[in-house]
């Protein structure tokens, strides 16, 4: 087996991402000089760019895998939806998993570049969970796309898209590859998984733990694959590597140091990647290496992007990745 024929075999393949989607919007502009209002930095806005955030980022990273992403998500009847629906027209991302509700905000995040580095953050957002007439039919327009489909992916940012009742209903679909990437008010509650991916601060703050040592992730993600009865779990800890625990064992994987540009969006890439490795039933340690290959090339990169299969196929080869196979 080749990396390339890894990717062959799943190429076209439909997955289901559930979650919260938003626009990620960029302001990238210069600083010269102090307002004389306050005691803070102007910005000369030199452009501005959007995106799609969230759980249609890991559709967009599922896309560039090269596979057929199908997002369910809610947004408003808003501007920010409107750009939302816009956005993934552009990006040629079917809405029929899409539900708009004419109550509810569209989450924007908009950050604020000067010179590569990101300085501000501003957050238009609403987390209240789905009013039961609006989450009833999001489950079920949901259902109605899982039917002939396998693969789903939870993407939980806490924004209220995805609470236990959906999880619930979601798990009683019993011929499913259910992958998870969690946030703090679910994260107890996705049971029966196949793989489950918190990153370090979610799970040390899932168990009120501060201990970072890699003897503690793996006695507290032992914990977790227990009382949950999750086949896979996988913690990333941002640059230095990732861990993952099943009844193979329990491995750490280190990364390659490389320059850090943005961590946007890393989390996203690896979601969609360690998904398909996983459904493939791939070595534990051929995941674990292109997982962290896939996370550094997006940290290379300013804001939200996609993973580029091309780039990482070369990568891959590059770094004899295939010897795992």
């Amino acid at each position: 087996m080749t990396i390339n024929s890894v990717f062959e075999n799943f190429k076209g393949k439909k997955v289901i991402i559930i979650g919260d989607s938003m626009v990620d919007s960029y302001i990238f502009g210069e600083i010269n000089r102090n307002s004389p209002e306050a005691p803070v930095p102007i910005v000369d806005i030199k452009k501005e760019d959007t995106k799609l955030g969230g759980a249609a980022n890991v559709a967009l990273n599922i896309q560039s895998l090269g596979m057929e992403p199908i997002l369910c998500s809610v947004i408003g009847d808003d501007e920010d939806g409107q750009i939302f629906m816009k956005l993934c027209k552009k990006n040629n991302l079917v809405t029929k998993g899409i539900i708009i509700d004419e109550y509810r905000k569209t989450t924007n995040k908009k950050r604020v570049i000067v010179n590569k580095d990101h300085i501000l953050r501003i957050d238009n957002e609403e987390t209240n969970y789905l009013k039961s007439n609006i989450r009833k039919k999001f489950i079920n327009n949901t259902e109605k796309l899982i039917a002939n489909n396998e693969i789903i992916i939870f993407q939980d940012y806490d924004k209220g898209v995805i609470n236990k009742k959906m999880i619930e209903e979601i798990n009683k679909i019993d011929h499913l590859f259910i992958a998870v990437d969690p946030k703090k008010r679910n994260f107890f509650e996705y049971k029966n998984v196949d793989l489950f991916k918190p990153n370090l601060s979610e799970i040390l703050n899932a168990f009120d733990s501060k201990d970072d040592s890699i003897n503690n992730l793996n006695s507290i993600s032992d914990e977790l694959k227990s009382k949950n009865n999750i086949k896979n779990i996988m913690v990333t800890l941002s640059n230095k590597g990732l861990v993952i625990n099943n009844d193979s064992g329990f491995i750490y994987n280190k990364i390659q140091k490389k320059k850090i540009i943005d961590v946007s969006g890393a989390g996203d890439t690896v979601i969609a990647l360690a998904t398909i490795l996983f459904y493939l039933k791939l070595p534990e340690k051929f995941i674990a290496e292109m997982c962290n290959l896939a996370g550094g090339i997006t940290c290379m990169s300013s804001g939200v992007s996609a993973i580029n299969l091309k780039e990482l196929l070369e990568n891959a080869e590059r770094n004899n990745l295939d010897v795992y196979l």
